[in-house]
């Protein structure tokens, strides 16, 4: 099943990608032609990179587009289980007789 990504779920996978290659958020934003304050920004989903920014940043994590597309995908459905989850958690315990 698809799910829409947000910008949080692409941030959150731009993130996810960057700590796993073991690079500094100074260092992936010099790499990919950025501000790092501004790569933080679409880390925490607060920015919508231009496509430009997404190609830099795919270039300067050495894997293609779709990767980051696909990354972002299954933050979104990792979001939502989290999010049912936590509704579910948050009903009252019915009592069992």
């Amino acid at each position: 099943m698809s799910t829409l990504a947000s910008s949080a779920d692409l941030g959150q996978a731009i993130r996810r990608l960057r700590r796993a290659h073991r690079v500094t958020i100074d260092d992936l934003a010099a790499t990919a032609g950025m501000h790092p304050t501004y790569l933080s920004s679409i880390e925490r989903g607060h920015r919508n990179p231009t496509w430009n920014k997404l190609c830099g940043l795919a270039d300067a994590l050495d894997v293609p587009i779709a990767t980051l597309a696909g990354e972002a995908e299954q933050e979104a459905v990792v979001a939502r289980i989290a999010q049912a989850a936590r509704a579910r958690l948050s009903q009252p315990i019915r009592e069992i007789r």
